[in-house]
């Protein structure tokens, strides 16, 4: 028994040593599971049952495992998928484009900067409704797609101001895009010029296209939130358009430029790129609809009161002969003068019933208000000669400072000498400045190009010059030495009353001698090549649009300055400046070549010609600057210029000080040649007659005879230091606004059709004659 019981003794001392190995081994297992718990952030049971813990020593790793996966995990704040937060991005946006430019060209310190920031969050809202009403996917991309629209149009706007000078209607000038590819080099130049606040209008479409799916929701939203979003916009906006209303009062306040869009550069000021870009996109279609505005004139107690800002309208006071013809000034004085007014005998009530259109009635009726011009000494002056009119492109008369032009200085100072003549720079550039030259009118400034737009419409154009001389027996040609249909030209200038011949109907485009066309052509070949072809006749009319002063000014991108840089090569100014002054050279000689050709063929003291540019060198400014020797207040003394009236019949130079710009040349001319026509409906004025001076820019600033009003700045300059009241400005501010409206309105309902009939034409006596012993004066061009 003993041998036995010594004998079993292991076996108890082996169950022992099995407890406490199991022991070990659950205080391993719950430690283990602690650790996995730590890891994990989530508590275990304390106790085990052994087979659980038998199971979990055999299968840890797996057990471990699914612990791991089992285990709930903890929530994360979703922050960037907030139900609103696309509305948040596109209102950021918006914002950030709209000040970035308003900063830029206006300052944020006015009061047009908080109605620019409450549009912008308006339309911001309104894009974020676009871009959650579809699939994911779908939203995404259109959140891409509309940041990208949104950067090129501000890009846009931002490029062409700093080259025009003035902002873009995109609607009116869709059909012009075309003429981007052609100012492709001033374009990009610019752009460099500009290179940080290009990278700042591209940086949103840098972000959204990397950043937009993490950091959007771009989910498709319920549409509750829809409602609330669009009823919160509609609401704003609907309490802005009023708060505007019921705060206008200004004659160019911000409801004037939502409601009646009159101005695109004074929308963008007081609106904001986007609210002018909505504004201009409904008129263009409402317009495209048949749906007109009403017209809404300014009507003083007197509305000829609003231009007696002059003390005493004297005709002496700002025209004068010189000193060496007092003895023809003292012999004129003993002439009867006819000082009766610059009229047709118009019945404006019968036109205001038989038209049946309000805004129609609202012109005759303002017409009708107006005091005309009168005939003068002047009249008639220049009645049966030849004549020839040139808008020279890019020209400005600080070109003529730089002593380099002798021809077009004994123009400027031997004919008619206009001291205080202005060339403003109008909406659409190049055939803005013809339509104020040739029409006597400024045009619209924004929504479409006045002169494309009337003559695509089949508009009269009843007093042009064209017209006018073509009536009374002339023969009338227009030239251009570019391409015929540049900014639809062969369908204006036929309009305008003349046989069109440009680059492409019957003229060859110039071309160097590897056989490439040369870019700009050259005036002085444009001379040589058309004056013996078309004033076998006469008397005749001649009209050239020159194109040798285009940018772009330097001696690699332009063929005339290339041509000419030995003529600048000493001159003591920037390659830029010589440039244009090269390029301006070519004019120079044709000009030259011009008065040649009527001394050669006898027309020498029966031939008027009127020269002026388009349009100063708006891309580079600068060079104006230099050329007067310091820098030109930009408001009015930059667009100083030259006009030039001329003949060898003049034998003094005739000076002139009244205030004056380019929509005063028609009605100028209409008056020496002694035409018929109506001083009341063209907006320019005789500059001649005794009507006191002004001169009108297209954001609204002028100059009287006795002061000027800066629109940008609101500064008032008084010429003698007399106070300008504030009924005498609000008068005309009005008269100016009036001004601008009329000049729409004759366009937009095509005025001068009712006019037309109570306009009679006399055919001069000589003018006939001349017709009987010549062929068909409508004969084709060789």
């Amino acid at each position: 028994m003993a041998s036995k019981k010594h004998g079993n003794q292991p076996k108890k001392n082996s169950r022992k040593k099995r407890k406490a190995a199991i022991a070990k081994q659950n205080n391993k297992i719950q430690n283990n599971a602690k650790q996995t718990a730590v890891k994990s952030k989530i508590t275990e049971p304390s106790v085990q049952k052994d087979s659980e813990a038998k199971t979990e020593l055999t299968e840890q790793k797996t057990s471990d495992t699914k612990a791991t996966d089992n285990s709930p995990k903890p929530k994360k704040k979703e922050w960037h998928k907030l139900p609103f937060h696309t509305t948040i991005y596109f209102i950021g946006l918006v914002l950030y484009l709209e000040l970035l430019f308003h900063g830029y060209h206006f300052g944020l310190g006015n009061i047009h900067t908080l109605r620019v920031i409450l549009f912008a969050g308006l339309i911001g809202g309104l894009l974020s409704l676009v871009t959650s009403v579809f699939p994911k996917i779908i939203n995404h991309i259109l959140t891409i797609a509309l940041t990208v629209l949104l950067c090129i149009i501000f890009i846009v706007q931002f490029l062409h101001y700093s080259v025009f000078k003035h902002f873009l209607a995109f609607f009116g000038m869709l059909q012009y895009t075309n003429q981007a590819a052609d100012n492709f080099d001033t374009v990009w130049l610019n752009m460099k010029s500009h290179a940080l606040m290009m990278f700042l209008f591209l940086l949103p479409i840098i972000l959204v296209s990397v950043f937009a799916h993490r950091l959007l929701n771009l989910n498709k939203r319920n549409w509750k939130q829809s409602l609330i979003i669009f009823g919160s916009i509609l609401i704003t906006y609907v309490g802005s358009i009023f708060g505007m209303k019921f705060l206008a009062g200004d004659t160019y306040s911000a409801f004037e430029m939502y409601r009646y869009y009159t101005s695109v550069d004074m929308a963008v000021e007081k609106l904001g790129v986007c609210e002018t870009f909505l504004v201009d996109t409904r008129q263009g279609i409402a317009g495209k609809l048949g749906f007109e505005d009403d017209l809404q004139f300014h009507m003083a107690s007197n509305s000829s009161s609003a231009t007696s800002h002059t003390k005493e309208p004297e005709a002496d006071k700002n025209v004068s002969a010189s000193d060496t013809d007092t003895a023809s000034t003292e012999e004129s004085t003993e002439e009867i003068i006819d000082t009766s007014p610059n009229v047709i005998d118009i019945d404006f009530n019968k036109i205001a019933e038989e038209s049946e259109n309000a805004s129609v009635a609202s012109l005759c009726e303002y017409f009708n208000t107006l005091e005309p011009t009168k005939k003068n000494e002047y009249t008639g002056m220049f009645e049966g000669f030849n004549v020839i009119e040139i808008t020279a492109e890019g020209f400005s008369g600080y070109a003529l400072d730089s002593n380099l032009f002798p021809t077009l200085s004994m123009m400027a100072n031997e004919g008619f000498v206009f001291e205080n003549y202005y060339s403003p720079l109008w909406y659409g550039s190049t055939l803005g400045g013809e339509y104020a030259n040739l029409m006597g009118s400024m045009p619209k400034n924004g929504g479409y190009l006045s002169l494309s737009h009337g003559a695509a419409n089949g508009n009269n154009f009843l007093f042009a010059l064209g017209n006018q001389m073509k009536a009374i027996g002339y023969d009338t040609y227009a030239f251009h030495n570019n391409s015929s249909t540049y900014y639809d030209r062969n369908i204006t200038h036929p309009h305008l009353g003349y046989t069109w011949i440009a680059n492409g109907t019957g003229l060859e485009p110039q071309v160097n001698e590897w056989g490439t066309t040369l870019w700009p052509q050259s005036d002085l070949v444009m001379i040589q090549d058309t004056f013996d072809k078309y004033t076998t006749k006469q008397p005749f009319h001649l009209y050239y649009m020159t194109v040798s002063g285009h940018v772009v000014y330097s001696f690699g991108g332009n063929a005339m300055s290339q041509k000419n840089q030995d003529i600048v090569a000493n001159l003591p100014y920037t390659e830029t400046t010589r440039a244009y002054l090269a390029a301006q050279y070519e004019l120079e000689l044709a000009m030259a070549e011009l008065i040649q050709e009527l001394k050669d063929n006898g027309l020498y003291e029966n031939t008027v010609i009127i020269l002026t540019g388009d349009h100063v060198p708006y891309d580079n400014m600068e060079i104006l600057d230099e050329l007067a020797g310091h820098e030109l207040e930009d408001n009015f003394e930059a667009y100083k210029s030259t006009l030039m009236i001329w003949s060898g019949a003049i034998e003094a130079p005739i000076k002139v000080r009244k205030p004056c710009s380019s929509i005063d040349i028609l009605p100028t001319v209409s008056n020496l040649l002694g035409l018929e026509y109506d001083s009341r409906l063209i907006i320019g004025q005789d500059i001649l007659s005794d009507s006191p001076g002004l001169v009108m820019f297209a954001n609204r600033s002028f100059i009287t005879d006795d002061f000027s009003y800066n629109a940008s700045n609101g500064t008032i300059t008084s010429f003698d230091g007399s106070e300008i009241s504030d009924e005498q400005l609000s008068e005309m501010r009005a008269f100016v606004a009036n001004k601008f409206t009329a000049a729409d309105a004759i366009t937009e309902y095509d005025f001068y059709k009712y006019v037309a009939p109570y306009k009679t034409y006399t055919v001069d006596k000589l003018t006939q004659e001349n017709r009987n012993d010549t062929n068909d004066s409508n004969a084709e061009p060789n």
